[in-house]
């Protein structure tokens, strides 16, 4: 039953219609471009992980310019009336999640990426079960690279998932939720 099982909410195009790694990309790159081009230059050695730290280490969430999805907002608000524990994670950069957390003051705890570890995927799955031993959970989430964690909670639970992703959701043999996506600026 669901009703207690702990649920990871996805950051960027699930709980908010921006991604904050390429905000904070542009930003950055407006600011310093010769910097930003030799973090490029070393992505294949160094890794995401690396670029995204080096972007938004000086990087302040603009959250009058960021767009809500308030039906997600009000379901994390309806799993907690629930007594459950509702925890954002996010391939952004822990920097940035951290400001969304302290904005948002709704989740238990968040995490994002950090030390060399790009939280995308797989590596969520892996996080949330390494380390944290979590081995029963949901995930609201956007994106095709949420489908190995929804293979692993054996139920997809989405919102603003694109045509493409909707037609792999539609043909999946898992349980599927859609919180239909309503984005509004707070």
């Amino acid at each position: 039953m669901d009703d207690n099982k702990i649920l990871f909410v996805d950051l960027d195009g699930t709980l908010i219609e921006e991604d904050l790694s390429n905000l904070a990309f542009i930003n950055y790159f407006k600011k310093y471009p010769f910097k930003c081009i030799f973090y490029l230059v070393l992505l294949p050695f160094k890794g995401k992980a690396f670029l995204k730290e080096k972007i938004s280490a000086n990087f302040h969430v603009p959250f009058n310019e960021l767009k809500f999805n308030i039906t997600a907002l009000e379901y994390i608000k309806f799993v907690k009336n629930r007594h459950r524990v509702v925890y954002l994670i996010s391939g952004s950069h822990q920097h940035l999640v951290n400001q969304i957390h302290d904005h948002l003051k709704i989740f238990f705890e968040s995490f994002g990426t950090k030390d060399n570890f790009n939280m995308v995927g797989i590596n969520k799955v892996n996080f949330i079960k390494n380390n944290l031993n979590i081995y029963d959970f949901q995930y609201l989430g956007n994106s095709t690279k949420d489908i190995p964690i929804w293979r692993f909670c054996k139920k997809i639970l989405y919102t603003n998932a694109d045509q493409r992703l909707q037609k792999v959701i539609l043909t999946s043999d898992l349980e599927k939720e859609e919180i239909k996506a309503s984005f509004k600026f707070q």
